[in-house]
């Protein structure tokens, strides 16, 4: 049995976190091109395109294939196409800041169903940081009463959507090859995601041939953003819960600020700045809290 670190489990989610975003902001690229069915679907076949492909380069093939239970690997399809759809519909509207907040709303589902559903003790460190860092997300936001509009409440289903899919992720990684899991995703989501794309998927590639290479780069940028995210949330989940890491997915928050600054001029304000704060003390708290109680209890054990 594979040891567990938690701290490994930290930085594998950290740079899960670092593909979630860039997904986003090669995602809002991308919509000036193609329309929303378009995107994911070609986002999910460049992704198991590269990602069958860097298996094989790996001969992780000649280790067979092997699949746990197909009901779980559909399941997850299902609720991560339902919340990209609900994400990139609402990124087309509105900021990728906003997107990603309302997408990292999963994480505080995230507790809650594995109590519910699972019947998991969700301890009190994990409490402390999810609410730490969402109230950082809330002055990242500043939510007034456009949030509450029909919109948002489709944003806000993708971070539903996104807590339930990480609960299904993380079974699956205690039992399902990490990089056969996401190989499955990426297939499955390409089957689901076809349906409507055939009905209604519409690309538009320029008719400059720089424009258009630069779509192809985009759409190989996109799938390998996708890949980064998976596969090491994937990994991060062998070594701990999602309840457990699921707080420092608040770092990709952090990162579609700043992009959002770079790329589309849209300068965060103070409330923002604490917000992000916020968001890096809440990750920060989990770590210090988890070490300080297992301190006590070992002290107590002697």
């Amino acid at each position: 049995m594979k040891k567990e670190s938690f701290s490994q489990g930290v930085l594998f989610m950290l740079l899960s976190a670092t593909g979630l975003a860039l997904t986003g902001l090669l995602g809002k690229f991308g919509l000036n091109y193609m329309d929303l069915t378009a995107l994911v679907f070609w986002r999910y076949f460049t992704s198991f395109v590269l990602c069958a492909a860097f298996m094989w380069c790996l001969g992780l093939f000649n280790e067979g294939f092997r699949v746990q239970d197909v009901k779980m690997h559909i399941l997850r399809a299902l609720l991560v196409l339902t919340s990209q759809y609900c994400y990139y519909f609402y990124l087309e509207k509105n900021t990728l800041l906003n997107a990603l907040v309302l997408l990292n709303t999963g994480p505080l589902f995230i507790p809650i169903i594995e109590r519910v559903v699972l019947k998991e003790r969700v301890g009190v460190s994990t409490w402390v940081s999810l609410a730490i860092s969402f109230v950082g997300v809330l002055f990242v936001l500043q939510p007034d009463a456009d949030l509450f509009i029909k919109i948002s409440w489709i944003g806000l289903l993708s971070g539903v959507t996104q807590g339930a899919s990480q609960i299904v992720f993380g079974i699956n990684s205690k039992t399902e090859r990490s990089d056969l899991g996401v190989l499955y995703l990426f297939l499955f989501c390409v089957f689901f995601s076809l349906i409507p794309y055939l009905f209604m998927g519409r690309i538009a590639i320029p008719r400059e041939v720089n424009s258009s290479v630069a779509v192809y780069w985009l759409l190989g940028g996109l799938g390998a953003a996708s890949i980064l995210n998976q596969l090491f949330r994937a990994i991060a989940y062998q070594h701990a819960t999602p309840s457990k890491l699921s707080s420092f997915m608040y770092v990709s928050v952090l990162l579609a600020g700043l992009w959002d600054w770079l790329f589309f001029k849209n300068i965060p304000n103070v409330f923002s700045i604490i917000g992000a704060a916020l968001v890096v003390i809440g990750g920060i708290s989990k770590i210090y809290l988890r070490f300080h109680i297992l301190k006590r209890k070992n002290k107590s054990l002697k």
